[in-house]
């Protein structure tokens, strides 16, 4: 009897060991599943229950901001947008590939860039370009600021140029000047041209785009862009018949400091751009121009432009060599 009571006394308390064994596991195992919530909370910056709608979002891959807030104001607010009679086009030359985007100006690593545009201060020079159309913007109140450019470039996804200056912007918040008493509308004068494939498309569409959002066509134009640049772009202002004492260029590049070498790209310039469209001012015929455009529409979007500006119709379809009569397009009269 006695024997048989410490056998039972023992597996009692062998039970009762294994049970706090695994409860002290369990706990354990609890105690890390919250650890590792924690530490997830910390590091994405994730909070458990309601979101706040003031609360900071995250961009894909970032750390600090988002892009736009509750208090961002809206496009064509009081129709300022739509009264426009003054298009600032900044040509578009690269796409975002990261969310940092706070650090547009500085890292490469949020660019997709091509190896000759590495190391030579392209991220500072686009954030220029940016800050100088916002300027000329905030110059004028009747003003339209486009950021033109497509989805060019094919290991990047579906992203476009256009889109990607303007959340740099948002994400700079470069739509204000410190210590301004009151606070600019570039913002609701600010949109994209998402189309084209170059220099010459970014021009004529962004007429065509300013069209879509005003129901008219501008009266001026300034186009901000490299200041090597400013040659060719006077050449397709000449093409689209557009007056010369109505056009404004605004050159920008990177410092020297940067890697940059004016020379080298003035040189680059001539002969792979200027060169092909004084003889081809359309794009439609010179090889090396096609197959740009070809490169630089990996995902074969088709523009919209002959639909929803069809006084431009005869314009888009124009494929020179000649230039085309004055008399074909809608601002002969400007």
């Amino acid at each position: 009897m006695k024997r048989a009571a410490r056998r039972k006394r023992v597996m009692v308390s062998g039970h009762e060991q294994s049970t706090g064994l695994r409860q002290k596991t369990t706990a354990l195992a609890t105690c890390s599943l919250v650890a590792v919530v924690v530490v997830l909370q910390f590091v994405l910056g994730l909070t458990l229950g309601t979101r706040n709608p003031d609360s900071v979002h995250r961009l894909r891959g970032g750390r600090k901001i988002q892009w736009f807030s509750p208090e961002s104001r809206p496009f064509n607010d009081n129709s300022v947008a739509s009264q426009a009679d003054h298009l600032i086009m900044v040509a578009g030359h690269s796409v975002t590939v990261s969310g940092n985007l706070e650090d547009a100006e500085t890292d490469e690593d949020v660019w997709y860039l091509l190896p000759y545009q590495k190391g030579k201060g392209l991220p500072r020079a686009i954030v220029s370009h940016i800050r100088a159309g916002i300027s000329e913007a905030m110059n004028d109140p009747k003003s339209l600021i486009i950021f033109s450019g497509g989805e060019t470039r094919g290991q990047t996804g579906p992203l476009n140029e256009g889109t990607s200056y303007y959340r740099v912007a948002d994400a700079l918040d470069l739509w204000d000047v410190p210590g301004m008493e009151r606070l600019s509308t570039v913002r609701e004068r600010a949109t994209t041209e998402e189309f084209a494939t170059d220099s010459f498309q970014n021009l004529m569409f962004s007429i065509c785009r300013f069209r879509e959002v005003t129901g008219h066509y501008p009266v001026r134009i300034t186009v901000v862009s490299f200041s090597f640049k400013e040659r060719r772009f006077g050449m397709h202002a000449g093409a689209l018949q557009w007056p010369a004492n109505k056009f404004k260029y605004v050159g920008i590049d990177p410092p020297s400091s940067t890697g940059f070498n004016l020379e080298e790209s003035s040189a680059g310039e001539l002969n792979d751009a200027a060169k092909p469209f004084k003889s081809d001012p359309y794009g439609c015929s010179a090889p090396v121009l096609q197959q740009k455009r070809k490169e630089r529409n990996p995902f074969s979007r088709t523009p919209p432009y002959q639909l929803t500006c069809p006084e431009m119709k005869s314009l888009l379809d124009w494929c020179g060599p000649n230039i085309l009569p004055k008399s074909q397009v809608p601002w002969s009269k400007v």
